[in-house]
């Protein structure tokens, strides 16, 4: 029994020394938070979080003030060297966004037929102000939400420091004013030259 006993925290003690800590919100005075494994579950907790600031913000509250607004959502843009399922990202951003009851949302069919008719892609990036306030105008939005998943590998003494940030703004299509932005971040650590993504 005691030999048992003895195996089973040599074992614990050998899997704790392996885990890496990854921090929510390190460098922008985001989410305090620590897991042992960095997955893609972890970008949708900090995501998540963000459009959660978005909504309580003043500049929401203010431009809800009297109405609901029609926003289109663009697909979250991957500029990581990483696989990540920035649909799965999008959709949440459009069903929390949908659930908070704060706006409306222009007409999917409407968004595809746009992009068919100025030959965008869904991977295509709105490059300038003025291409994007030509979309939202053409699809009978007042509201932009974008943003991208970017990420930076710095050197340490103890070895590799990957950051995987979150960007969005929201942008008022009559204007290209940028009513709310935010950004933060998940970070791990690890000493080997490349960070697996789960």
């Amino acid at each position: 029994m005691k030999k048992s006993v003895m195996a089973l925290l040599a074992a614990a003690t050998l899997l704790g020394g392996c885990a890496q800590p990854i921090n929510y919100g390190g460098g922008f005075g985001g989410i305090e938070k620590a897991v042992t494994n960095f997955g893609s579950s972890d970008l949708e907790t900090l995501t998540s979080s963000m459009v959660d600031n978005m909504l309580s913000s003043a500049a929401i509250r203010s431009i809800t003030a009297t109405g609901d607004p029609i926003v289109v959502v663009d697909s979250l843009k991957n500029q990581t060297r990483k696989h990540i399922d920035t649909s799965a990202l999008t959709a949440m951003i459009s069903e929390q966004l949908q659930d908070s009851g704060k706006f409306h949302f222009a007409d999917p069919a409407r968004v595809k037929a746009v992009r068919q008719q100025l030959n965008f892609h869904e991977d295509d990036r709105f490059v300038n102000q003025s291409t994007a306030i030509q979309f939202g105008n053409m699809v009978g939005a007042q509201y932009m939400l974008y943003g991208h998943v970017s990420t930076v590998m710095k050197s340490t003494s103890n070895g590799k420091q990957a950051y995987y940030k979150v960007t969005m703004r929201l942008m008022d299509l009559k204007s290209g004013v940028i009513e709310w932005s935010d950004q933060d971040q998940v970070m791990q650590s690890t000493s080997t030259n490349s960070v697996a993504w789960q």
